[in-house]
């Protein structure tokens, strides 16, 4: 559990170094799709403890999955991919890493995926090739999305938060940033003021930072430096929470470009869709309304 957990965090510290998008992401299906990659398990494994940021995508059937499965994979049945970008791979440019049983259903998965649009897809064969760990269990979809209505974490000031923080507000923008995101810095300001203004409307806006933390999991002073400046800059001076493993299961470890920006209830419950990219004091203004008078 502890070897998953550094994991995890290790996965979260690439997610600053990925693509930051400047507004909505546009799907678009590539009429020159790569070819994809053959690589063996052994490369598989370097590849899912290198750091990066990797999905491995399991396309056996639940059964199958349940009896037993490689670490951290999440289960897409082969015959459910289609011809569409899937909602638990929204991001084309994402690393993902196919397996089945044997082998056959993997390399048709692949070749679907690349199809669609997925530009950095890695087939490494069957399970039963497979050397390393595997555990058993069935997959919860709904729990793989994850839930912000119980978790424990710190502000970057060292304060102990949990849900609590939620209680107060009938909704809370959770805004997922990054040190090194320039897209993420440079709507900052426009957050700060977002947050006064809406303090008394029943809104309150929580940053996430979640380039803070070594390989090793331990959180960087010197980063943590960092991003307190980053805040006291832009005059983002609302809470601003430590990725811990608690967030890492609720929302960031299917996050794959910043920033990123959920909406939750008074529960912990995520209101509607995740927004991608940055947005201007008005354009965050429009969806706010719009998401208040959802919830009004």
């Amino acid at each position: 559990m502890k070897r998953n957990m550094i994991f995890l965090l290790m996965v979260l510290i690439g997610v600053a170094g990925l693509t930051a998008s400047g507004g909505m992401e546009t799907v678009m299906q590539n009429p020159s799709a790569p070819a994809v990659k053959k690589i063996t398990p052994a490369q598989a494994y370097e590849r899912m403890n290198s750091g990066k940021s990797v999905i491995v995508v399991d396309v056996r059937r639940a059964d199958e999955y349940a009896a037993g499965h490689v670490p951290g994979a999440i289960l897409i049945p082969n015959e459910e991919i289609g011809s569409s970008v899937l909602e638990e791979l929204p991001v084309l440019d994402a690393e993902i890493l196919v397996y089945c049983r044997s082998g056959r259903r993997s390399a048709e998965a692949a070749e679907k995926l690349v199809k669609i649009g997925y530009t950095n897809v890695s087939d490494f064969g069957g399970i039963i090739d497979w050397p390393y760990e595997t555990v058993a269990g069935s997959y919860d979809k709904q729990a793989k999305k994850g839930t912000f209505s119980s978790f424990r974490t710190w502000d970057i000031n060292g304060k102990a938060i949990d849900e609590g923080l939620l209680s107060g507000s009938k909704v809370t923008m959770v805004n997922i940033w990054g040190t090194n995101c320039v897209f993420c810095i440079r709507e900052m300001p426009a957050l700060g003021q977002l947050a006064k203004d809406y303090k008394d409307k029943g809104l309150q806006i929580v940053g996430i930072v979640t380039d803070v933390a070594q390989r090793n999991g331990v959180f960087d002073r010197s980063k943590l430096k960092n991003a307190k400046d980053i805040v006291a800059q832009a005059g983002a001076d609302y809470i601003h929470l430590l990725p811990s493993s608690d967030l890492i299961k609720a929302k960031l470890r299917s996050v794959y470009s910043i920033p990123e920006t959920v909406f939750l209830d008074s529960n912990g419950n995520v209101i509607g869709q995740s927004y991608k990219g940055a947005r201007s004091y008005d354009g965050w203004k429009a969806v706010i309304d719009s998401v208040l008078a959802e919830v009004n």
